[in-house]
Formats: structure tokens, C-alpha cells, sequence
């Protein structure tokens, strides 16, 4: 058994904030009980993720995207009531880490992918006001198409791609998320394939008008 305060403190030195300006609070975001025995981890507090913690008995949730942003309305109504409803009613606390777990070189959604993935002479890429979110490398020269397939099975998802840069890749920059406007980094970097989690229409272009990117997500 650990104590809540106790498990605070030890996510928060794991996962520091360094400066970041997030659009978020990162750390604890609803307080449950004193006492925790069973953790839950998902991406999202959604509803369903809060309900199969309550179902696994779980103490405490710890998530990448939390119930809480920036613009969000002051508002508790609609879903984001019985969310809260649901984690009072069970005790149970919300933790969320956003950009620290993003950047993280260890356990971060971005340096872990590209270290799984097999990449070499890993940087770090994309800052945001003085602070690197993602990672760039190099690889063995590959097929983009291979890179796709490749992707898609890493994440067990569909990987839309713009193919506007070279057919061989051999370096390769990521940030998971919403993050399509790095884009122009990557391309002025003469990175070959840069890879995120969305992308807006323009975006698109961007992938086929530099004519040295690869665009996958």
C-alpha cells in the first residue's frame, strides 16, 4: 500500500514539468483516497477508461489527456460531470501528464517508440519554448512504404501518408499527437519522413509542395 501524497511526489520527480508551458495542469488532477493499491494507466480519461478502472478496483487512473485544458468552459456539465461523479463516488484519483510524458527520453511516447522502432543517433526535435517534445534519428535505408507497414504494426492502427518526399528513408523525426505543424521544421531540417499523430488540410500540402518530406500518421 502507498500513499497517495507519497505516489504524488514520486510521479512528479519522474515526470517534471522542466518549464513547459502546457496546455494543461500536468500531476494530480482529482484527489481520491489517502491510501492506493491498484493503478490504472490509459491515454485518455474518457469514460470508458474510468469505468474499466472502477471495474478493476483501481485506487488511482494515471493518463497522458486528462479532464482538464486550457479554453476548456468553467462549466461541470454533460459528460465531464459523470466522469467526475464517477471518480468521487469510487475514491478514485486522476492523474494526468501531458507534454512531460510526451518528452520523456525514458518512458516519454516519442523517445520510447523511436528507440522500439530501432532508431540510431537519436536527437531531440520539436521545441517548445526552449524544450524539446520529440525525437529525430536515423535508420537503415528503407522503402517509405516498409516504414508504413512498419508503423502500423507498432501501433496496431492505419497510418494515413503523404508520400511527397524520398521513396528511401534514412532519417525520420516523431511527435506523437497533435503536432502536424512540425512539418516545417522537419522539412527545413531535411529530415526525409516526420511522423504525428493528426494533420490539418494545409499540412497535407506542406508534405508534397517541400518536396523532400514524407508525411505519416
Amino acid at each position: 500500500m502507498l500513499a497517495l501524497k507519497n505516489l504524488r511526489d514520486l510521479l512528479n520527480q519522474l515526470l517534471p514539468q522542466d518549464g513547459l508551458t502546457d496546455y494543461c495542469p500536468n500531476g494530480l488532477q482529482v484527489e481520491g483516497k489517502e491510501s492506493v493499491k491498484v493503478i490504472a494507466t490509459a491515454v485518455t480519461a474518457s469514460q470508458a477508461t474510468i469505468e474499466a478502472a472502477i471495474e478493476r478496483n483501481a485506487d488511482v487512473l494515471i493518463v497522458h489527456h486528462g479532464l482538464f485544458w486550457q479554453r476548456d468552459s468553467y462549466v461541470i456539465e454533460g459528460s465531464k460531470k459523470l466522469k467526475l461523479q464517477a471518480l468521487f463516488k469510487h475514491g478514485m484519483s486522476l492523474f494526468a501528464y501531458h507534454l512531460p510524458l510526451d518528452k520523456h527520453p525514458f518512458l516519454g511516447n516519442n523517445w520510447k517508440a523511436a528507440q522500439e522502432l530501432g532508431w540510431t543517433n537519436l536527437q531531440p526535435f520539436a521545441f517548445i519554448n526552449g524544450v524539446p517534445i520529440g525525437v529525430k534519428g536515423k535508420i537503415q535505408p528503407t522503402k517509405r512504404e516498409e516504414i508504413q507497414s512498419l508503423l502500423e504494426s507498432y501501433y496496431q492502427h492505419p497510418a494515413a501518408c503523404a508520400f511527397g518526399g524520398p521513396e528511401t528513408i534514412e532519417t525520420i523525426a516523431l511527435v506523437s499527437g497533435g503536432a502536424h505543424k512540425s512539418i516545417l521544421e522537419a522539412a527545413g531540417q531535411g529530415i526525409d519522413a516526420f511522423i504525428t499523430g493528426s494533420f490539418d488540410e494545409p499540412v497535407w500540402h506542406h508534405a508534397f509542395e517541400r518536396k523532400n518530406l514524407t508525411f505519416l500518421l
